[in-house]
């Protein structure tokens, strides 16, 4: 059975839908105040794939708990963003791929900050030829050198916080 085009279009369009409306995705507010900066380098896939790198915010509590604050997509090459000073943030960088024949997967890169007024960061975010990579740099106010930030991941910090209750 061959559906007519019309009904296949409209077929693909509801399950598009479908899939962002389950997602649960909130845009992050944008902010006035734009301390951070995401250069992106991304090959967006075939004719037969699609891949897309994002970015989702969560404020993490000095409990180690983490809520979401919301999803940048990263669909320019250079995308600023403010983070909130003097607040732990989780920044999930997603890379994320899907087939024509309905295969996904996604890898999470994650990097935890708490963002200090007069700093500025930058993010290098790489998915070129099946390889993902996230980098970040923070620079004092002035300096042309910047330190370059861990990968800290919030699983460590719920580790840490079980440890030192031992």
């Amino acid at each position: 059975m061959t559906l007519p085009p019309l009904a296949l279009a409209s077929a693909c369009l509801a399950a598009a839908l479908l899939a962002g409306c389950a997602s649960g995705m909130k845009t992050y507010p944008d902010s006035d105040q734009k301390n951070t900066v995401v250069r992106v380098k991304s090959d967006r896939g075939s004719f037969f794939t699609r891949t897309r790198p994002d970015i989702h915010l969560y404020s993490v509590s000095s409990a180690c708990r983490a809520e979401y604050l919301g999803t940048v997509k990263l669909d320019e090459p250079s995308i600023h963003i403010g983070l909130p000073i003097g607040q732990t943030v989780l920044l999930a960088f997603e890379f994320s791929s899907s087939s024509l024949g309905g295969n996904q997967a996604s890898s999470i890169i994650e990097m935890m900050t708490t963002p200090r007024k007069g700093i500025r960061y930058e993010f290098e975010v790489a998915y070129q030829k099946k390889s993902y990579s996230a980098t970040g740099v923070e620079f004092h106010q002035g300096q042309s050198q910047g330190r370059e930030m861990e990968h800290r991941r919030l699983r460590d910090c719920v580790e840490n916080k079980k440890k030192a209750s031992l």
